[in-house]
C-alpha cells in the first residue's frame, strides 16, 4: 500500500493472490491453512495467541503496547480491516487486534528480545554452517560439465532437496531478524521533496541487506575487494525490491509527499511496486530473487559486473557459480510453489523476467536523474558508493 500523506489516502493496487510464506512466526502453519484474523490476509502463523499473517504480527508488535486511546479514528470508529485497507486506521486495526484476540503480554521487552535475538543468531549460525558444509561436499560431487551455466527452464533437480527450501527460510529468516535490530520501529519511506535525505533513509534497509549477504558462503569466499565491487555495483537496483519487502514484512509505510525533481519521488515508489504483481504474499520469492541479483555478473544490459574494477578469473567464476546455484534454486523454488506444473512455473518466471527488465529501464531513468540533481557531499558515504557518486 503506498500512501499520500497530502490527503491521508492509500492507493491500493490489483495484485494477484500468491501463498505467503514470510516472517518468523510463533508457531509454524502449513500453506493454505485459514486466513489473517484482523485482515484475512495469508496467514504466516499464531502469533501473540492469534492467526495472523506477518504484516498484522508487526504492526500488533510495534503498537499493541501503546494506549489504545492514543490513537484515534478519522471517521465513524467502525473501518473496515482487509488486505488492502489495513494501513488506513491505526486506531480501528488495533482494535480488531485486540478483539480477534492478539495478546499484548506476547510481546516482549528489550532484555527478553536480546536473549531471544542472540539465541537465535546463534542458533541460525550453526543451522548455515550446517547447511553450507553439505552444499558443499554436495556441489564437489557434481560432474564438472554440471557447473557451466545453467538453462533456466528445466526440471533437473539434483541439486536440491527439502533442506534447499529450508536454507531460503534461513535466509528470510535472517533478513527479519537484521530488520527488526537495525530499523526503527517509527521509520518510513518518506518520499518528499528533498531527494537527498530520501535517497539517506536507504543506509540502515543497506545495512540489513548486508548483513545477510555476509552469511552467504559464496559471498565470504570472494576476496573483500570483490566483495565491495559486488556490492557497489549490484546493490542500487536491489534498492526498489527491498522497499516493497520490508513494506510487506514491516509494514513500513511509503510516503509520497512530494514529486520531486522530474517526479522521481513517483518514479522510485513505482519502482519499489513493480513485484507487488508477481510476489503480493510471498516475500520468501523477494528475499530469493535478491540474492540472485546480487551474484548477477550483468544485472544493467549496457555494463557488465567487471567493467565496474577488475576481478579476478578465479573471483568471476566463484561469482558465475553463485549465480547459477541461486538461479537453479529460484527455479526449483517456483516450480515447487506451482505444484510441479512446469508450464505454470515457467510463466511465473517470465513474469520475473518481464518485470525485472522493466525495472532496470525504470532504476536507469531514477539514477540519470540522481546524477544530475544531487550533490555528493550531502549523501551518506554508503550511498556515495552506490550510486558511483564518489
Amino acid at each position: 500500500m503506498y500512501s499520500n500523506n497530502n490527503d491521508a489516502k492509500v492507493v491500493s493496487m490489483e495484485v494477484t493472490s500468491v501463498s505467503d510464506l514470510s516472517s518468523i512466526s510463533h508457531k509454524k502453519i502449513k500453506t493454505g491453512r485459514g486466513s489473517c484474523a484482523v485482515c484475512g490476509a495469508k496467514p504466516t502463523g499464531i502469533n501473540f495467541d492469534v492467526l495472523t499473517c506477518s504484516s498484522c504480527k508487526a504492526f500488533f508488535r510495534r503498537n499493541g503496547i501503546k494506549p489504545l486511546d492514543q490513537f484515534i479514528c478519522r471517521l465513524s470508529g467502525e473501518c473496515k480491516i482487509d488486505e488492502r485497507s489495513r494501513r488506513q486506521c491505526t486506531a480501528c486495526r488495533l482494535r480488531k487486534c485486540f478483539a480477534m484476540g492478539m495478546v499484548k503480554e506476547r510481546i516482549r521487552t528489550e532484555e527478553q528480545n536480546q536473549r531471544h535475538r542472540a539465541l537465535v543468531q546463534e542458533n541460525r549460525r550453526q543451522k548455515f554452517k550446517k547447511y553450507q558444509q553439505r552444499h558443499e561436499e554436495t556441489r564437489l560431487k557434481i560432474p564438472e560439465k554440471h557447473h557451466h551455466h545453467h538453462q533456466l527452464v528445466c526440471s533437473t533437480s539434483y541439486l536440491f532437496s527439502n533442506s534447499h527450501l529450508h536454507y531460503i527460510d534461513l535466509i528470510f529468516d535472517l533478513f527479519i531478524e537484521s530488520t527488526q535490530q537495525m530499523i526503527p520501529e517509527d521509520f518510513n519511506f518518506n518520499y518528499d521533496y528533498d531527494l537527498t535525505n530520501v535517497l539517506n533513509l536507504y543506509c540502515a534497509p543497506i545495512s540489513c541487506l548486508i548483513m545477510v549477504f555476509k552469511q552467504l558462503s559464496q559471498f565470504q569466499h570472494l576476496p573483500v575487494d570483490d566483495r565491495l565491487i559486488l556490492l557497489k555495483n549490484n546493490i542500487k537496483i536491489l534498492l526498489p525490491i527491498l522497499t516493497h519487502l520490508l513494506n510487506t514484512t514491516l509494514d513500513i509505510q511509503i510516503l509520497v509527499n512530494h514529486p520531486g525533481p522530474h517526479h522521481i519521488n513517483n518514479k522510485i515508489a513505482y519502482a519499489s511496486s513493480l513485484f507487488e504483481y508477481i510476489a503480493p504474499d510471498d516475500n520468501k520469492l523477494l528475499i530469493l530473487l535478491i540474492v540472485v541479483f546480487l551474484f548477477c555478473p550483468c544485472l544493467f544490459t549496457n555494463e557488465s559486473l567487471y567493467d565496474a574494477g577488475y576481478i579476478n578469473n578465479h573471483s568471476r567464476k566463484l561469482i558465475q557459480y553463485a549465480y547459477d546455484e541461486y538461479i537453479q534454486l529460484l527455479w526449483y523454488y517456483i516450480l515447487e510453489k506451482s505444484l510441479d506444473h512446469e508450464n505454470q512455473a515457467v510463466l511465473t518466471y517470465m513474469k520475473i523476467v518481464t518485470t525485472f527488465l522493466h525495472l532496470q529501464n525504470v532504476t536507469s531513468e531514477i539514477y540519470g536523474i540522481v546524477e544530475c540533481s544531487v550533490q555528493a557531499d550531502q549523501l551518506h558515504m554508503i550511498m556515495q558508493s552506490i550510486l558511483h557518486l564518489t
